[in-house]
């Protein structure tokens, strides 16, 4: 691979390998991140004149997006504290907005369980991965008053997507170009898969991310959380995701945020020059109540 053959990836359209692509489509054609109900949930939040009460009514004909929606709507995250027992409850609590994010959160977390891998370990593990990030995007956002209303979330849950898609549709390539240790340097695991796959995890959770009609913002992320300096217009969210899976990284690697240092996370500068100001210094001086706060929200969420 030439220098800058990873430089260009991120700047040009996205190219999947025709072997690589065959692999993924034959695999996962009968998978969908977004149920039928949930397609049409969200065309329903663009329109001005819907109301929580039709979306709701809508979402309880798929029993299963409706119960995963509610357990999220229940857990740490996004419940405050106070439990809700209806939908209905649930939507009007979190509005529209947030609605929108827990849709892609819950049918994201449906979809992971009808991934099919050899070795279920890496699954169990990437997902693990993506709740760990996701509570400390979560986490950051609000300590640093960034602005996002969830879907900082949604984004730090998805963006390793491509990873779980590898792992599924080439398993043992996969795990020749990716350890699955969360002991990232720099970009030495995409380069691995680069030189391995003809591609790497972000390309393919990118690909996958479109395919679905997902947000422009969660494609950003998916894509540049290893490269938040590459300009986009959603550049700010990508450089929170990146800051988070790096913490996310040390956390997984020793079993514990102790001894993270906010001061050595390389992409903070990213997100300060997206004008999120004073970023170092606050998540510096809230390292201990951030570290606590996400242990304790990531152990709800994965269930132990």
């Amino acid at each position: 691979m030439g220098p800058d053959a990873l430089e260009r990836l991120e700047i040009d359209e996205i190219v999947i390998p025709a072997t690589v692509k065959d692999c993924l489509e034959e695999r996962l054609q009968k998978l969908q991140m977004l149920p039928e109900i949930a397609q049409q949930a969200l065309e329903m939040i663009k329109d001005p004149d819907c109301t929580i009460r039709s979306l709701a009514r809508l979402i309880e004909q798929d029993i299963k997006l409706a119960t995963e929606m509610l357990r999220m709507a229940n857990s740490a995250i996004y419940s405050q504290g106070r439990v809700v027992a209806t939908l209905t409850e649930a939507t009007m609590r979190m509005g529209l907005q947030q609605c929108k994010n827990l849709i892609l959160t819950s049918s994201f977390a449906s979809l992971i369980e009808n991934f099919s891998l050899e070795e279920e370990w890496v699954r169990d593990l990437l997902w693990r991965h993506g709740l760990v990030t996701a509570v400390f995007c979560s986490n950051i956002n609000r300590t640093l008053k960034a602005g996002f209303q969830g879907e900082e979330f949604t984004a730090g849950l998805v963006h390793d997507v491509g990873r779980i898609l590898l792992a599924t549709a080439m398993p043992d390539r996969f795990l020749q170009a990716d350890a699955v240790d969360f002991r990232e340097q720099g970009s030495r695991l995409l380069r691995n898969e680069f030189e391995i796959l003809g591609t790497t995890h972000t390309e393919v959770g990118a690909w996958f991310a479109r395919q679905n009609r997902l947000p422009d913002c969660l494609v950003a992320a998916i894509r540049y959380h290893h490269f938040p300096t590459r300009p986009s217009r959603d550049q700010r969210l990508a450089a929170l995701v990146a800051v988070a899976d790096d913490v996310a990284n040390f956390v997984q690697c020793h079993q514990s945020g102790e001894g993270y240092d906010f001061h050595q996370n390389p992409f903070i500068d990213c997100l300060e020059d997206c004008g999120v100001g004073g970023a170092r210094r606050k998540l510096v001086d809230a390292a201990a109540e951030i570290l606590s706060k996400s242990s304790e929200d990531a152990l709800q969420l994965c269930g132990s």
